[in-house]
């Protein structure tokens, strides 16, 4: 087995970088067949996996990412537009250093560097999990994601937090709770969402919270719903309408504490395809990356992608 591996020394507030250190002391004892690139700036993550892909011709090879969510993030979509045939795709693995590491929750990935390496290097075979996909007809755009897509309130949080604070950190429910109340407060406005689904479809007038989410964790700390599950080829889609104060507080509430989608104050699909379409400028993230202010006209539907590491029990 040869290990390619993409690392961002930057994540985590920068101890990645030491953290790659060690990793590679381990795989040099153990004489690990590798070889590693660095990213340096935005956009270097996604660039060299789409590189590492285009030359790809061994059955053998597997891409380790070292950092966040955020790296994981580029470096599948680099993948997936350079071997867009699964039976070429190269399987991923992940040894999550970032601040709020969902994705490493939702697989069973250890927030131990050491452990998420022997995870990789006991790995056997390959286990194909469901990842979410995009298309922006609007931009004409495709993305694919791997946590969640969010629309409005989250992705209005991530904003202000990423504007209030340069050093990343993870968020407790009372954190995400005091900005939720703040984005309410002082910026975020209900707007008008069409969901459709199967030939259905719905109207929103007053839509705030607009989640779909591909496992249950939005964060270390959030459970966004029980119901998704990586190895289901399926996503949740969680709606709620503004009201008064007190209900949404108690939905803000719920919501912190991964009990919204089951509730009264909320709308939840599970499927595998929705069409979401607003009539007005929104923030919207996917797996915690701004993807900006504009109107949204997103088909949303499911893929699978290959991955090699055990995960745990």
């Amino acid at each position: 087995m040869h290990y390619s591996i993409i690392i961002n020394p930057q994540a985590g507030n920068g101890t990645a970088k030491q953290a790659w250190q060690h990793i590679k002391s381990q795989l040099d004892a153990a004489n690990v067949h590798y070889d590693y690139q660095l990213t340096k700036e935005v956009g270097d993550a996604e660039y060299l996996a789409r590189r590492i892909g285009h030359r790809q011709r061994s059955q053998s090879l597997v891409m380790i990412v070292v950092g966040g969510d955020g790296t994981l993030h580029d470096v599948l979509n680099g993948l997936i537009r350079s071997t867009p045939n699964h039976a070429d795709q190269v399987p991923l693995a992940y040894i999550p250093i970032g601040v709020n590491s969902a994705f490493a929750k939702g697989y069973g990935i250890s927030m131990d560097p050491d452990k998420a390496l022997q995870q990789i290097l006991s790995a056997h075979e390959i286990r194909r999990i469901n990842i979410g996909h995009y298309h922006d007809a609007i931009k004409d755009q495709d993305q694919y994601f791997l946590n969640n897509l969010g629309i409005g309130f989250d992705a209005a949080i991530i904003s202000r937090v990423n504007s209030h604070s340069k050093r990343q950190r993870p968020l407790s429910r009372f954190g995400f709770f005091r900005h939720a109340l703040e984005v309410l407060y002082n910026q975020q406005q209900a707007f008008n969402l069409m969901v459709q689904q199967q030939g259905s479809r719905e109207f929103f007038k007053k839509a705030y919270i607009v989640i779909i989410a591909n496992h249950p964790y939005m964060s270390g700390h959030l459970q966004i719903t029980p119901a998704a599950d990586l190895t289901e080829s399926s996503l949740d889609l969680i709606v709620a309408k503004r009201k008064n104060w007190l209900v949404t507080f108690w939905q803000i509430w719920k919501f912190t504490h991964g009990k919204l989608a089951n509730s009264r104050f909320a709308s939840h699909y599970h499927g595998r395809s929705f069409h979401c379409t607003t009539t007005s400028l929104e923030f919207a993230q996917v797996d915690g990356e701004e993807i900006g202010n504009q109107f949204m006209d997103l088909l949303i539907t499911t893929t699978s992608y290959p991955f090699y590491q055990q995960a745990q029990n």
